[in-house]
């Protein structure tokens, strides 16, 4: 597991915000510190050094997620389709 960084907090639409230093894949599943599925990434967005991802939750975020550290597998980074290449 790689950490993918801190909930910073949970949007009106319920989506969780994390804060980390890295621009993990869409699709990638987050999980908790014991490996509890937390959702999936759907966008990266904010500065390029310290980005923001928005993950939509599996279940009902729960405001106690604020504040704890998330995590990526490494090397699953599912969900992401191979892009078809459009000629040159």
């Amino acid at each position: 597991m790689k950490k993918l960084g801190v909930v910073d907090n949970i949007s009106y639409d319920g989506s969780i915000l994390i804060r980390t230093d890295f621009a993990p894949d869409r699709g990638a599943q987050v999980l908790d510190k014991k490996k509890i599925p937390i959702g999936r990434v759907t966008k990266v967005f904010g500065p390029v050094r310290k980005p923001f991802v928005a993950v939509r939750p599996s279940q009902k975020p729960v405001l106690s997620l604020i504040g704890s550290e998330v995590y990526i597998e490494e090397g699953k980074h599912a969900g992401k389709k191979p892009e078809k290449n459009r000629g040159s």
